[in-house]
């Protein structure tokens, strides 16, 4: 498994998430480098949004995230094949 570049924090709270739904930090990498969507949501945190695949299916991986100074703090990681619901 990759590890985060030092700028990226996971809150306790993700890191849970994480490990609810099997997702690696190379997947979170990947969904902050190459996005399918980014935008904001209600409390003006980032929200970057990436497609991919997962034993056949296509799903959605969602990040919200919070600006710390050159970096981003991972607040809550949401898997879903509800794709059309948050894209």
């Amino acid at each position: 498994m990759a590890e985060l570049p030092e700028n990226i924090r996971l809150t306790s709270h993700a890191r849970k998430r994480m490990r609810e739904r099997a997702i690696s930090e190379t997947l979170i990498s990947e969904a902050l480098q190459e996005p399918t969507k980014t935008e904001r949501d209600a409390r003006g945190r980032v929200l970057f949004k990436k497609m991919y695949a997962r034993r056949g299916k296509k799903r959605l991986l969602l990040l919200a995230a919070e600006r710390e100074g050159d970096g981003w703090c991972i607040v809550t990681v949401i898997d879903t094949t509800k794709i059309k619901k948050y894209l």
